[in-house]
């Protein structure tokens, strides 16, 4: 039996035709409406214990589903079941009051969430120890950072004993030292057989904790299926509309509305050596020339591999993903991608290179499959999402 259900669900919003909120003066005034649906006839079915990945742009209908499902609104037509006790991460630290302790917070937290008192005090230790304030606990709020803020927020959720979570585009918490962190504790979670929606624009994320993919687009379910196959269509989907250029003349297809280009693409080995063919345990680092011909803020970097064999994605890296903020760019630069082991099966590979707008909107530019990798065999494949760092100079 599936945990969530949702069947033919719709979610209707009546605005104002001027675009203007209504106010206590306002409502009197007989002013025509207009009629805007964030969702339209959404079916889906989660399985107890299953980890489900809503993926999409701005606007696609993401957030308003995982409302729906949380109960904060009602659909406007359409059915929904939810079988267990639901917790959603939807907007970490609103209901955080400035003037309470850190300890107040947290035990204020649990009980909303529908922990006993017993059982929200019992949990207080953890909370702090996995948030590491456990010596600001009894300073009030308004004194922590927004750092700190948010891994009081994210530790008290986590913490509530939920057997469905809900988590919208929030795990991006702290340090990457704390966001690995974070990803280990849902991760135990899913162990556990705690059922999980998923929403981020992150693709890493959907694909590291995901078993399936939702994407969504214009309120509606546009394609449901293995979190991989889904991820690649999106990716594909993302490139319609945006300007066809001339192929890198290695192969591969190429896109981007070209603010920034790439210039140039060099995979070294080890030894700091240029080449295309690299044992199986690596090192490796990918040199991306680029060229911003104009002021771009927070770009986006990514590099991904695809295994020839049978096209199956064998590392996707972004840096936003990894917190390496790229700052404004204008002008020349290089940025680097250092990968300490490969973890890859010896093999064909073909990298796409990508530089995005900063929130994923459109490519400025994106290499698809247009530079060959010779992985050479080593005794056992390892996991996907080899250890890296990334450098912009």
């Amino acid at each position: 039996m599936s945990e969530i259900e949702v069947h033919q669900v719709g979610k209707r919003y009546r605005l104002s035709s001027t675009g203007m909120p209504r106010t206590l003066q306002t409502l009197p005034e007989r002013t025509s409406r207009i009629e805007q649906w964030a969702l339209r006839d959404v079916d889906l079915s989660v399985a107890r214990g299953e980890t489900v990945g809503l993926i999409g742009r701005n606007g696609s209908g993401k957030s308003t589903l995982l409302r729906v499902l949380a109960g904060i609104t009602r659909p406007t037509c359409g059915r929904v079941v939810v079988r267990g006790r639901v917790h959603g991460l939807l907007s970490l630290g609103e209901g955080l009051h400035p003037l309470l302790s850190g300890e107040e917070n947290a035990f204020t937290t649990a009980i909303l969430a529908g922990l006993t008192r017993r059982e929200a005090r019992r949990r207080l230790p953890d909370i702090a120890a996995f948030a590491e304030l456990e010596e600001h606990m009894d300073q009030p709020l308004r004194t922590f950072s927004a750092g700190m803020r948010l891994r009081l927020a994210f530790s008290a959720a986590i913490h509530a004993n939920p057997e469905i979570l809900l988590i919208d585009e929030i795990l991006s918490v702290g340090d990457l030292r704390f966001q690995e962190k974070c990803f280990v504790y849902l991760q135990q979670l899913q162990s556990s057989g705690v059922t999980i929606v998923l929403a981020s624009h992150e693709l890493a994320q959907i694909l590291r904790l995901s078993q399936r993919a939702v994407w969504m687009a214009d309120g509606q379910v546009r394609h449901i299926g293995e979190a991989a196959e889904v991820v690649e269509r999106y990716e594909q989907a993302m490139n319609e509309g945006v300007p066809a250029r001339e192929p890198w003349p290695e192969g591969g297809s190429r896109h981007g509305t070209g603010e920034v280009e790439v210039v140039k693409v060099r995979i070294l080995d080890g030894d700091g050596m240029e080449t295309n063919v690299i044992g199986g345990t690596g090192p490796m680092t990918v040199e991306i020339d680029f060229m911003a011909h104009q002021a771009v803020p927070d770009a986006i970097f990514g590099v991904s591999a695809h295994a020839l064999s049978d096209g199956v994605r064998a590392f996707d890296l972004n840096t936003r993903a990894d917190g390496h903020v790229v700052g404004s760019l204008e002008g020349p630069g290089t940025i680097r991608l250092h990968l300490d082991r490969m973890n890859l099966e010896g093999g064909s590979y073909r990298l796409d290179v990508g530089i995005y707008e900063a929130k994923w909107a459109f490519p400025y530019d994106y290499l698809w499959q247009a530079f060959p990798l010779e992985v050479q065999p080593r005794e056992r494949p390892g996991r996907q999402g080899p250890p890296h760092r990334w450098a912009l100079e």
